[in-house]
């Protein structure tokens, strides 16, 4: 009896290390931030700050559900390049995901872009680790005259990759 005891106890304190692991800190969102403007360099475009209102009501992410957050959108209207990063409350993680997500919906579907940001726009990815969400339309433009469709897509699917790559190294 002393064993499944000690068993049970050990697996939850084993389950319990696990779930707490993915608890990140504000510093810790600092730190992925500035690994992704790193990664980027002078290619980093947003620097417009995004506001909490703004958050709130253009892109749906409740102030309720953000313990913290850092966000940058587009001084200009031609570009479209966009980082956010939320520091979920304890179960708001899945709120601010859905709020981010809808957003990037919105912008395939129903927002103005000029065509040159298409694949741009559709390369946006949302990612969630722990209780961080960060919304990525960031990257290079592909300017090859001759490049297809695919091509183009596959190159602004590869530039947004190179900041989610940052992340995922600067919360190891």
């Amino acid at each position: 009896m002393k064993k499944i005891l000690l068993l049970v106890l050990g697996l939850g304190l084993i389950l319990g290390g696990c779930a707490g692991a993915s608890k990140f800190t504000k510093t810790d969102m600092d730190k992925a931030v500035a690994a992704v403007k790193a990664e980027y360099g002078e290619n980093y475009i947003p620097s417009n700050p995004i506001n909490a209102t703004q958050l709130e009501e253009v892109m749906k992410v409740k102030a309720a559900d953000v313990e913290a957050f850092y966000a940058e959108g587009p001084l200009m209207s031609m570009n479209v390049d966009t980082f956010i990063a939320v520091l979920a409350k304890d179960g708001k993680v899945e709120d601010v995901k859905k709020a981010l997500e809808d957003y990037r919906d919105y912008l395939i579907n129903d927002g103005f872009n000029y065509p040159m940001n298409m694949d741009k726009v559709k390369a946006t990815q949302v990612l969630v680790e722990g209780n961080l969400v960060f919304f990525l339309l960031l990257g290079n433009y592909d300017d090859r005259s001759d490049a297809t469709e695919a091509e183009r897509t596959e190159f602004a699917e590869a530039e947004v990759q190179r900041g989610v790559d940052a992340i995922l190294e600067a919360l190891k």
